[in-house]
């Protein structure tokens, strides 16, 4: 039985978040899972090598009745005193504790594919994000999994259902809006089964982001030119330019070199913002740094507007949460040209209101969809056209 059967709700696109029957089901499904009494309970750590769920781990070991640490990488070895195991051993240890649970904690498409797939019928499996969400306190977070109690919030996913159903129409964007809402209020893996796209088919999906001879590509968050990359081989290298933005020191040395034998490309090592500035630069454990008062490095910031990058085919926008100051700064660029964009929306729990309105405010022309690249909570992308 799936997530919906068992809230008994329709299948994604046509639930109602603020229907009473609707926080009723929710409420009952939690405290289910509550009902696991998980703080008791030996706890299998699925995919334990993940490097953003670290922290997770090793509050786990340290606070939980962990058994074992499911990592093929690692079958063999120990950590804390806890034998790490391979697939094949994960039976004979359920077999020999009952009452195992297992919690998810890996973050890539194909671990975790590959370790539902493999996990016994009938024996508890838990995603991390849950657990915390349920259980706070079990286990340490991290800093980078500070969104999860605000994604958690039913008046947010009510206010950008609210507003993201305004603006969609498609069929498949209404049942990704409801699928990734429905997500941040369970954390359940399951609920994006029908509707995540293949993750390597972000930002260039041609139903959504049809390409064509002599785009020019603003690659806001460049990271280390995976996107560029994939820019030029779906346009077969017949691109007119590509401008990328990375802020971060390092990753954009990185971008250099990944570049290197490209055409056409410029790198900005700046980010972009609302306006020229200068702020700190946080590093974090997955593959992308933020703008907060507490980070180690200095990074300049400007507006796009306020670079010369002629006109402007297509805009992408991975910023680490920048996404409504870099829209603000490109504003004029986006009046004059009206480029294509692709947005991320998953940084904070209120993009999916901000994005569409600040986009908006800009342009009321454009037509919306939405898509979801990730088994997880990140890769939800706005398109305009």
């Amino acid at each position: 039985m799936d997530l919906m059967e068992r809230l008994g709700l329709f299948e994604p696109g046509q639930i109602d978040f603020g229907a009473s029957a609707f926080t009723a089901a929710l409420d009952a499904w939690r405290e289910r899972k509550r009902a696991l009494d998980l703080p008791r309970r030996p706890l299998v750590l699925v995919g334990a090598g993940s490097v953003l769920a670290a922290p997770f781990v090793e509050g786990c070991l340290k606070s939980c009745n962990v058994i074992a640490l499911l990592d093929n990488a690692k079958a063999g070895t120990e950590s804390f005193g806890v034998p790490v195991i391979g697939d094949g051993q994960l039976p004979d240890v359920l077999r020999a504790n009952p009452e195992a649970i297992g919690i998810l904690c890996c973050g890539s498409e194909r671990a975790l594919d590959h370790f539902r797939a493999n996990w016994p019928a009938g024996v508890p499996l838990l995603f991390y994000f849950e657990v915390l969400a349920l259980w706070p306190g079990v286990a340490e977070a991290g800093p980078s999994l500070d969104f999860i109690g605000a994604f958690q919030d039913l008046n947010s996913v009510q206010a950008a259902y609210d507003t993201a159903r305004r603006h969609l129409r498609d069929s498949l964007s209404l049942k990704t809006l409801d699928a990734v809402l429905l997500y941040r209020l369970t954390w359940a893996p399951e609920v994006l089964d029908g509707i995540r796209k293949p993750e390597k088919a972000i930002y260039f999906e041609p139903d959504v982001m049809p390409l064509h001879d002599l785009e020019v590509l603003v690659d806001g968050g460049a990271y280390d030119g995976d996107t560029a990359r994939d820019f030029a081989a779906k346009t077969q290298n017949r691109y007119g330019h590509i401008h990328a933005f990375e802020l971060d020191p390092a990753v954009a040395a990185a971008f250099a070199a990944k570049t290197a034998q490209m055409e056409r490309v410029t790198l900005h090592s700046v980010g972009l913002w609302n306006g020229p500035d200068t702020l700190r630069l946080q590093h974090r454990t997955d593959n992308g740094g933020r703008i907060s008062d507490a980070g180690e490095v200095k990074v300049d910031l400007v507006a796009l507007d306020d670079i010369d990058v002629g006109a402007p085919t297509v805009i992408k926008l991975d910023v680490e949460g920048a996404e409504v100051n870099a829209l603000a700064g490109a504003a004029a660029t986006i009046r004059r040209h009206k480029p294509k964009l692709a947005i991320c929306a998953y940084h904070k729990h209120d993009d999916l209101v901000t994005l569409f309105e600040a986009i908006g405010a800009i342009r009321d022309d454009y037509s919306f969809s939405l898509r979801h690249y990730s088994p997880l909570a990140y890769d939800t992308v706005i398109y305009a056209t």
